[in-house]
């Protein structure tokens, strides 16, 4: 370890360097801050049927945009941020499509996305939309959608 002079001390007229121990860059151990990390899982009503069960696209919490307001937008010259909201996931659905008649799913299970935002007249309503009427900010960023 490498030794810094911190200041110079003087005591009874005799100066006195004091020094400090550095530790040496290589030893130094990078933390990095950990994201908590809630794991949901889902039971499905059906599992012994021939449809796949599909992972969520998106999660609780992340922020999100409207397809097609972010198309129109860029279609048209028109800033986004002045026009519309960012919007934060609040809640998912697992969507398990049946018929009174069947024992089973009529087509394959689906995800939705809850979230609030639009203003009615009690408050903000809670909407539900597939995963394909949103873009993240990182598809945005990224420019791959």
């Amino acid at each position: 370890m490498a030794q810094q002079l911190i200041q110079i001390v003087e005591h009874q007229g005799i100066p006195y360097a004091e020094y400090r121990e550095e530790p040496d860059r290589s030893d130094l151990i990078e933390i990095q801050q950990k994201k908590k990390e809630i794991v949901i899982k889902v039971q499905p009503s059906f599992p012994d049927d021939f449809y796949e069960y599909p992972e969520p696209k998106y999660a609780v919490g992340q922020k999100v945009v409207i397809a097609d307001d972010w198309y129109y937008c860029s279609e048209n010259g028109i800033d986004f941020h002045d026009e519309y909201e960012i919007y934060t996931i609040s809640t998912i659905r697992l969507v398990e499509p049946t018929s009174r008649t069947s024992k089973g799913l009529t087509s394959p299970p689906y995800f939705l996305f809850g979230i609030y935002g639009f203003k009615n007249k009690t408050g903000y309503e809670l909407t539900w939309f597939p995963e394909s009427e949103f873009l993240t900010l990182d598809e945005l960023e990224s420019k791959e959608f």
